[in-house]
Parts: structure tokens; C-alpha cells; sequence
């Protein structure tokens, strides 16, 4: 299934010396960061307009702040991405998860993090595969609420889950016959893709639910800010990316895409791939 065997070279294309500095100016601010009880928060607006690492209900909180700072930052729908990524840029990746991170001290290591070698955690990146699954955290998150989202419960306020994969066989099998996406009993489509989110305070109106399943198994091309979840760098939910992944783990990675600043997907007859014309892609916001 997958070969660490035949990683191929990266290669960094920068847009502007600043954007560059993305990743060096949000690890700068990394042990600024704390973690809050919420107050008066009725809204996302509110949420993220008051609370850069989000905020609990609970009286001491505990959840990871610069995780938090990361997943809600809003960068700019005019920023273009400093490169592409591809599978086997992500099998780098999730190898060189520094040792010793668990699910709270991400700042410990937001310095290495946002300059491994040809790579940068808060950086943008695009990647282009097959959109695998859709799931509304809304409901797998049984409505709790996240604390990025300050624990808000409305229908507005959680994330969007996407699996991003790499095989054209899977993909036409699911565009063909969509599986019911069930994270509880995971399978191929989830155990070998990475995730990409998009947040509701960032997220265009028009990307629904529905109109992101209507795209299932199509060849796909997300743009976002480049993100370690650390909360998933664990055996339990990180296949890794093992031929052979064992237990109930859900995602092949703990890297992300997250938040998601665009979404295409490839127009029928065209065969694109990351160098491929703006005009070979249609923007999900403008499809049925």
C-alpha cells in the first residue's frame, strides 16, 4: 500500500519572502498562548473574534492552547501557497514527528516544527488527490462541542472533516458505490487518507455537506495552513501509514490540512494535477 522506499525530494516554492516567514512568525508566538474558561460566548463570530486558542466550559482548563491558536487561524483567501504536497511528502512528514510530543505541549516543539527541512507547520500548502469521505464533527463529537470553537453546540459551530487520499482505484470505487463513512469501524478510505478541515468561522457558506458529498471520489485540490494535530500523533488513531494498519486507527496521518482556504475539484475530461491551469478546476462554491 504505501512505500517509504522511494520518498521522492521536495521542493519548496516560495510566493513572497513574508508569507515565507508564516510559519517562523506563528511559532514566535507559541508560549504566549493559554488556555481559558469561556465567558459570554454565544456565537462563533464572538468565539473567534474574543478567543484566539478558543475556551472550555471547564473551571481549569486543560486542552492545548497553541493547537488551538493554530486551528483557528484565518489566513487570507489571496494567499497563495508556498507549495504542493504529495503522498510521499506526508510519509516525511509523519516521520519526522519530533519525539516526545503528546496531546498538550505543542508549543515545546512549535520552533522545530515550523522549520523541519523543506517544510513549515503553519505554512500554506496545496494538495491534490481523491476526496475520500465528508463528516460533520457535529455529530461524531456526539455535540459536546470543541474547544477550538469555544464548545459552542450550535449547527454552525463545528468543524468539517474531509479524507484526502491517493488511490484512483479506491476513488472510482467509491464514486461509484460512496460507503457509509462510519470513523467508529474505520477502513481503507479513512485509515489511508490525511485530513483536511474546514472551520466555521473561515468556511464559504456554499460548502455544505451535501454539496461536499456530491464530490466523493473525484479528484480533488485543497489549499490550507500545514498542521500537526497532536491530539492524533498516537498509535490509537495514526496509522501512520503502515501497510498494515492495526487496531481501530482512523487517519493515515497526524498532519493536517487545516483550516481548508480553497476547494476545487477537477472538471470532467480534464486530468489535472498540482501544475495544472486554474481554468482545469472548478471551485466547489460554484458546482450544484
Amino acid at each position: 500500500m504505501w512505500s517509504k522506499r522511494t520518498i521522492l525530494p521536495f521542493c519548496l516554492v516560495t510566493t513572497t519572502l513574508v508569507w515565507a516567514d508564516r510559519a517562523q512568525d506563528l511559532a514566535s508566538d507559541a508560549a504566549s498562548q493559554t488556555a481559558v474558561s469561556c465567558q459570554s460566548v454565544s456565537s462563533v463570530t464572538t468565539c473567534h473574534s474574543s478567543n484566539a486558542t478558543g475556551c472550555t466550559h471547564a473551571q481549569h482548563p486543560r486542552y492545548d492552547p497553541y493547537l488551538n491558536f493554530l486551528k483557528n487561524q484565518s489566513p487570507g483567501r489571496d494567499l497563495a501557497p508556498n507549495g504542493a504536497l504529495e503522498l510521499n511528502d506526508f510519509i516525511t512528514l509523519e516521520d519526522g514527528i519530533p519525539s516526545g510530543m503528546d496531546a498538550r505541549h505543542h508549543a515545546q516543539f512549535a520552533s522545530q516544527l515550523s522549520s523541519l527541512s523543506g517544510f513549515g507547520e503553519g505554512n500554506l500548502y496545496s494538495v491534490v488527490g481523491f476526496l475520500y469521505f465528508v463528516e460533520n464533527t457535529a455529530i461524531t463529537s456526539h455535540h459536546r462541542g470543541e474547544t477550538c470553537n469555544c464548545q459552542l453546540r450550535t449547527n454552525n459551530s463545528f468543524d468539517y472533516h474531509l479524507g484526502i487520499g491517493f488511490d484512483s482505484e479506491l476513488a472510482q470505487e467509491i464514486r461509484t458505490n460512496p460507503p457509509v463513512h462510519d470513523s467508529g469501524t474505520p477502513g481503507l478510505p479513512e485509515q489511508t487518507s490525511i485530513v483536511a478541515e474546514m472551520t466555521p468561522h473561515t468556511r464559504d457558506a456554499k460548502w455544505t455537506i451535501a454539496r461536499l458529498n456530491r464530490q466523493r471520489g473525484k479528484r480533488v485540490k485543497v489549499i490550507g495552513q500545514l498542521m500537526l494535530d497532536n491530539m492524533h500523533a498516537n498509535n490509537k488513531d495514526d496509522c501512520a501509514f503502515s501497510d498494515e494498519p492495526e487496531g481501530d486507527c482512523w487517519r493515515a496521518s497526524a498532519w493536517e490540512i487545516h483550516p481548508v482556504t480553497h476547494f476545487f475539484v477537477c472538471k470532467q475530461g480534464k486530468t489535472c494535477t498540482a501544475s495544472s491551469p486554474d481554468s482545469d478546476w472548478a471551485r466547489l462554491e460554484d458546482l450544484p
